[in-house]
């Protein structure tokens, strides 16, 4: 196998392991490598995702290979990570130039730290140059660049920034913020209502109209505007030489073109070294992606790969390291054709981004205000003893002399006592509007009223409510002055009490048929009948010389209800059949036709 096959292979191989390299860390303080691993890799991969103006920081581990295809590694050099704006790296062997020989110690780690500025999706360019040995053959300064992902997202913007009370409510809604990040440098408020403001505590916002605001906040602790300079693509236009062949060495000598790559040093140290082009005076492109600080000089280096060409190609003579063909002071703007010394010319493009400040903390939340429902309208139905609304379409509750009537919710009700009756709408939001009062009086249709007579035949009407009155008649006929629960009747006939209350419900009885037999000159001393009034049945006395030998009774219309013959005292009558009211009794016998008034209530 050639040397340059050799050497070639394990070179691809390299790349290949370094380019899942690198990833996280914390700041300016060391790495710590994690001695866990023991396969060749880096870890953890693949990189974390960060997030535009938040900390970013990881520990990256890696475990470096010692030989490869027969070709041994002596040395690997991280020259520069091409990371997002507002990161940057550190590697644990700083101090040697962030070189690590395998052979000595296959570990090492590099923390990546720093507050991330814009989103996007980055392809991180890492340059290495990697020393190996190869059939003998020392090959040093190798570069090995590789890309890897890093996602840069815009942070889920939740609400550590603020608290609103109350977040929902009602017009007009008074809302307090209170801000969480105190003593930051600059604070951003819009409350969505058309009002903002920079106060670090703006208190009190009123919403006068219904509808959801989203609320924005923003603090920031640092308000420095940066001026983001990238190179983007490095051209070297052309290498010359002299009479003699120089620098490369005399053409008639080598009969070869020069190598040509560059190098680009800030403030004098290496950070970025393109592979070479074999055989090729130009013009050669390399895109690159590298952040520059305006307050640094940055140089490129137009190099001639001398002694490397001359590994991997018989034909190359070689004339000790590889030539330096001339240099460039950069300035920061870009430059289609710059001198490079001697015998180079090169172009060269930076694009130039102003970054303004990022929030340390974004919050964003929503005031949601709602409006109340139209007063509703209230009616009452009377007859049907029922209240209604109109507004059916809200979330309803009745209530009755200032208290909640509960359980009643719907937009028709049936009532069931007397009072101030209203309806409270409200809104999902629970907003309310509340209609005007309607009073209500509610006669209870299940009472009802009757008379009784006592052992002293007064006349009384029982299980009376406290504050109900009554006002008696007689046949139809108010009795002046009969204003209470209970009367003593003084003539026979018909008595009904009228029973009311003060609010206006009134009930009359059934009339109670009064007959007194002491009042009536029939004979009353002749023949008894009791009980009178009757319920179920009476009793019919008579004395001898009376000698009934029928009994007759009639209605008040003079239909015969009831007619027995008889020859014997005491007669007992059923009229458990009869309906209530005044029926007249006749007896007949030796002393003629006698009659009696006889009341039957069952």
């Amino acid at each position: 196998m050639s040397v340059y096959s050799q050497t070639m292979r394990p070179l691809f191989i390299i790349s290949l392991f370094f380019i899942s390299l690198f990833t996280y860390t914390h700041s300016l303080a060391q790495c710590t490598v994690d001695n866990s691993y023991t396969v060749a890799g880096i870890y953890p991969n693949p990189l974390p995702v960060g997030f535009a103006g938040q900390p970013y920081s990881e520990d990256i581990t890696f475990v470096m290979p010692t030989d490869t295809s027969g070709a041994t590694i002596n040395n690997f050099e991280i020259v520069s990570i091409a990371l997002p704006v507002g990161l940057s790296w550190v590697c644990n062997n700083a101090a040697n130039g962030c070189n690590y020989n395998p052979q000595n110690n296959v570990y090492g780690c590099i923390n990546v730290y720093g507050t991330p500025i814009l989103a996007g999706v980055y392809e991180v360019e890492v340059s290495i140059l990697v020393d190996v040995t190869a059939s003998g053959a020392n090959i040093d300064n190798i570069p090995v660049p590789f890309f890897i992902t890093l996602e840069i997202q815009t942070p889920a913007i939740g609400n550590s920034g603020f608290n609103s009370n109350p977040q929902i409510g009602c017009l007009p809604l008074q809302v307090d913020f209170t801000n969480n990040n105190p003593g930051l440098l600059y604070y951003e408020w819009d409350f969505g209502n058309g009002v903002t403001t920079n106060d670090e505590n703006p208190g009190i916002q009123t919403y006068t109209q219904s509808g959801s605001y989203p609320v924005q906040y923003s603090g920031y602790s640092n308000m420095d505007t940066l001026d983001n300079y990238t190179l983007t693509e490095v051209t070297i236009l052309n290498v010359g030489e002299n009479w003699l062949g120089e620098p490369w060495g005399w053409e008639l000598l080598n009969g070869n073109n020069p190598d040509p790559y560059f190098q680009l040093l800030e403030d004098g140290n290496l950070i970025y070294q393109s592979n070479y082009e074999y055989n090729n005076d130009g013009p050669i492109t390399w895109s690159v992606n590298i952040n520059m600080d305006p307050a640094k000089q940055y140089k490129i280096k137009v190099m001639d790969a001398d002694e490397t060409a001359a590994q991997t190609n018989t034909a190359e003579i070689t004339y000790g390291g590889d030539d330096n063909c001339g240099s460039h002071i950069m300035n920061f703007s870009s430059c289609s054709s710059c001198g490079a010394g001697s015998y180079s010319d090169v172009a060269y493009n930076i694009d130039y981004q102003q970054i303004f400040p990022v929030p340390s903390v974004q919050s964003l939340d929503t005031i949601v205000v709602g409006a109340a429902p139209g007063i509703p309208n209230i009616v009452y139905d009377s007859s049907a003893y029922t209240i209604a609304t109109d507004s059916s379409q809200y979330i309803l509750q009745w209530s009755i002399d200032s208290v909640f009537w509960t359980g009643h919710t719907d937009s028709v009700e049936s009532i069931d006592q007397t009072g101030y009756y209203y309806v409270t709408a409200y809104s999902p939001l629970g907003c309310s509007s509340t209609s005007d009062s309607v009073f209500v009086i509610y006669c209870d249709t299940t009472l009802s009223f009757d008379i009784e007579i006592d052992a002293a035949e007064n006349l009384y009407v029982p299980n009376l409510p406290q504050g109900y009155g009554v006002q008696w008649y007689l046949d139809g006929i108010e009795i002046n002055g009969a204003t209470t629960y209970d009367h003593q009747p003084d003539e026979n006939g018909d008595y009904v009490a009228y029973v009311y209350d003060s609010l206006g419900c009134d009930f009359l009885t059934a009339p109670f048929v009064y007959y007194n037999d002491a009042s009536i000159q029939e004979l009353q001393s002749d023949w008894w009948c009791y009980p009178n009034p009757a319920q179920d049945q009476f009793v019919v006395m008579w004395p001898e010389s009376v000698g009934f030998e029928s009994l007759m009774l009639f209605n008040m219309d003079g239909r015969l209800m009831i007619s027995i013959d008889v020859n014997t005292s005491p007669q007992v009558i059923d009229v458990s059949q009869l309906s209530n009211g005044m029926y007249i009794l006749f007896g007949e016998g030796a002393k003629g036709m006698l009659k009696k008034r006889v009341v039957v209530r069952h």
